[in-house]
């Protein structure tokens, strides 16, 4: 009986999985600074930005490439153009008092998914960073 349930967990585990991990392309980011995403603290670094989809809900996976540490982060909102629009990739910043916190991924689609930053004071300054492909540079 052990052994059929863990069969059964095993084989859901996987099919999460392979649904989760389906995404469209990477992109890369040159962050030259600190930041948190989702209450984690990262590091300046080369990272990769990926979109997929878990049941239906949209989930970042930002990975730094230099610590080989990632995290999975759900945006809190999504705004969409009204008309289909081409544009180019972004990831933006909250900074207040020299500390930095995700607010939003843009994506070429101009969809804009927005992540919990806080409240912006008047000190806040915003920071973006272009997101890229990468084409074996």
């Amino acid at each position: 009986m052990r052994r059929t349930a863990f069969r059964a967990m095993i084989l859901a585990a996987a099919a999460v999985a392979a649904v989760t991990t389906v995404s469209a392309e990477s992109l890369k980011a040159e962050i030259p600074f600190a930041f948190q995403a989702k209450g984690t603290r990262m590091q300046p670094g080369t990272y990769w930005v990926a979109l997929s989809r878990s049941g239906g809900s949209p989930v970042f996976h930002i990975y730094n490439a230099d610590s080989r540490k990632g995290i999975l982060a759900l945006p809190t909102a999504t705004d969409s153009p009204a008309k289909p629009v081409h544009a180019n990739p972004i990831l933006t910043f909250a900074c207040t008092d020299g500390r930095c916190v995700l607010s939003s991924v843009r994506t070429e689609q101009a969809m804009v998914y927005s992540f919990e930053s806080g409240k912006a004071g008047p000190g806040t300054r915003i920071a973006t960073i272009a997101l890229k492909t990468d084409r074996g540079e």
